[in-house]
C-alpha cells in the first residue's frame, strides 16, 4: 500500500495528539513539527505508510530523546484491559457459542488505538461488535482452519487490546501457538514486556518481530519471525497496520482482524469506516 496525500494531515494530527496530551516535552516541540513538515515536503509516496510512520515516530524518539513516548498511556490501557479480563472472560465462557464470541471480543479491542481521530470508547465498542453484523465475516472459514491447523502464528497489534486476544487464544486453545509482538516501542504497539504483562506467554510461544514498523514490512522482519510466518499453517493478523502490510501476501493462509478506522483502509475492504473485519 501506498501513502496517500491524506495521510499528511492524519499524521500531523497523531503529532498534534501527542503534543496535546504533554507526552513531549514542550521544548522539543517546535523542532519536531518543522522536521516532520520537512519530511513530508520531501516524501516519496510510493513508500508504505508503514514506512513513513516508523521513519517518523523515530525521528520524535530521537529529538525528545524519549524512548516510548506512549508509555504512560500503554500502561493505563492495559490496566483498564485487565481489570475487564474477568467479566468478559464470564461472559465468553458462558455463551452458546464461545469461539464466536471471543472472536468478535478480540476485534472489539481493535479499537484501543491512539490514532487521530480515534475515540476510545473498550465497551461501547465491545457492544457494538455483539450486536452487529461483521462487514466481512469470514469467521466460519477462520474456524475451520484453527481446527485443522497444526500450527498458528498470531501477530498481535495494540497495548489493552492483547488482554481481549488472551481470550481468543484461551478459547482456542491451541497447543501450537506463536505470538509476534514488536521489538521496541512504536505509538501503542505492543512488546515483548506487554504481552508478557498480561500472561500471553502462558498461553503462547511469544517472538519480536525485529522491527518497530507500527504494522509488519516483511523486508525488515528477523529471520525468526519470518521462518515463523513462512512455516505456519495459519496466520492470523490484528489491526491495520498488519493489513497494510500484508494484504499483498496471497499465496499465505492469513486472516485479517481489524476495525477499519481510516477511509483508505476502509475502502480498500469495500467497507464503511468504522466495520468489524474477519477477512
Amino acid at each position: 500500500m501506498i501513502t496517500h496525500y491524506e495521510c499528511i494531515p492524519c499524521a500531523i494530527n497523531g503529532i498534534l495528539n501527542l503534543f496535546n496530551q504533554n507526552l513531549i516535552d514542550i521544548k522539543h516541540k517546535d523542532k519536531i513539527m518543522r522536521e516532520l513538515l520537512k519530511y513530508y515536503s520531501e516524501l516519496d509516496f510510493s513508500n508504505s505508510p508503514l514506512f513513513v510512520n516508523k521513519t517518523i515516530h523515530k525521528m520524535v524518539r530521537e529529538i525528545s530523546c524519549n524512548p516510548d513516548p506512549y508509555k504512560c498511556l500503554k500502561d493505563k490501557y492495559n490496566e483498564i484491559a485487565l481489570k475487564l479480563y474477568p467479566e468478559y472472560k464470564q461472559i465468553v465462557e458462558t455463551d452458546e457459542n464461545r469461539l464466536s464470541k471471543a472472536l468478535r471480543l478480540a476485534i472489539a479491542g481493535n479499537i484501543i488505538d491512539f490514532g487521530p481521530g480515534h475515540t476510545i470508547d473498550i465497551n461501547k465498542s465491545i457492544e457494538n461488535i455483539f450486536n452487529s453484523k461483521l462487514s466481512i465475516d469470514h469467521s466460519e472459514a477462520l474456524f475451520k482452519e484453527i481446527k485443522k491447523a497444526k500450527n498458528i502464528f498470531y501477530i498481535v497489534d495494540n497495548t489493552g487490546e492483547i488482554v481481549f486476544d488472551r481470550i481468543f487464544l484461551e478459547t482456542i486453545n491451541h497447543p501450537n501457538i506463536t505470538v509476534a509482538v514488536k521489538s521496541s516501542p512504536i505509538l501503542n504497539d505492543a512488546t515483548m514486556e506487554d504481552a508478557r504483562l498480561v500472561g500471553l506467554n502462558k498461553l503462547a510461544t511469544i517472538i519480536n518481530n525485529g522491527d518497530n514498523a507500527p504494522g509488519t514490512l516483511l523486508n525488515s522482519v528477523s529471520d525468526e519471525f519470518t521462518n515463523a510466518f513462512n512455516s505456519a499453517d495459519l496466520i492470523i493478523s490484528k489491526g491495520q497496520g498488519n493489513y497494510e502490510g500484508l494484504n499483498n501476501c496471497k499465496d499465505k493462509n492469513i486472516f485479517f482482524l481489524l476495525v477499519a478506522k481510516c477511509d483508505i483502509i476502509a475502502k480498500d475492504l469495500g467497507v464503511k469506516n468504522g466495520g468489524f473485519i474477519v477477512k
